[in-house]
């Protein structure tokens, strides 16, 4: 299969383009530093995805050089954590550009190359967070971004799938990674606590449901979001 995914410069974008390029798969990654993976089977481009006329420079470019996609990872986000009274508008409006619009232009750019795959189905695969079923105080500004990313989720599918698309959502729980580093360590063991399985998520858990969510053994599963961990 050929696969993106945005943000594989570090944290769970590096370790997904890891796992699956040694499974044999072919991989576009981007960041908007430069990469840090070698690989012959490895194609990193440096590009900033709120930048609309950069990200469909970058398909256009895509196009020429791969002809099409099997699948689309969108991991690339940020967090910010803090009182909604205290988190400036332009913070929020930054915060959204990349994980809600950045993702919504690059499944509308990727759907012309998915559109070229000659797999009997494609996928788009979307990463939202326990913040939005938790409600978590101090993520107002994240967890209403992926919120909206998993709404994304529920329509997009029904507007793709005539176009053997599917498009799926990938609940994460705290992550041992440079993001989850700078979180005081009782806050999240307050969050594992809350986990059916109670101990830190890493990126070795994410990559079975990664890949069973763009292969085609979920090709009749589309429209979901599902959450790791236990969260409910």
């Amino acid at each position: 299969m050929k696969i993106m995914i945005t943000g594989t410069r570090t944290g769970i974008g590096r370790a997904l383009a890891e796992y699956l390029l040694a499974a044999g798969h072919e991989v576009v990654g981007c960041s908007r530093k430069p990469g840090t993976i070698e690989h012959v089977r490895y194609d990193h481009h440096r590009v900033d995805l709120t930048d609309g006329v950069a990200l469909k420079a970058l398909f256009r470019e895509l196009r020429h050089t791969h002809g099409h996609l099997d699948a689309l990872i969108n991991n690339a986000g940020t967090s910010v954590m803090n009182h909604f009274m205290l988190t400036p508008e332009e913070t929020t409006r930054r915060l959204f550009d990349l994980n809600f619009f950045a993702v919504l232009n690059c499944c509308r750019e990727a759907v012309k190359l998915l559109r070229r795959s000659a797999q009997p189905t494609t996928a788009i695969l979307a990463l939202s967070t326990v913040a939005v079923p938790w409600a978590l105080d101090g993520h107002l500004a994240y967890s209403t971004s992926k919120a909206a990313v998993e709404q994304l989720v529920r329509v997009m599918s029904k507007e793709l799938a005539d176009q053997r698309i599917r498009v799926n959502g990938l609940g994460v729980p705290p992550v041992g990674t440079v993001l989850t580093r700078t979180v005081p360590t009782e806050r999240i063991d307050g969050l594992v606590a809350r986990q059916a399985i109670k101990r830190l998520c890493t990126t070795a858990d994410l990559v079975g449901p990664v890949e069973f969510l763009i292969g085609p053994g979920s090709a009749f599963v589309t429209g979901e979001t599902i959450f790791l961990g236990g969260v409910n």
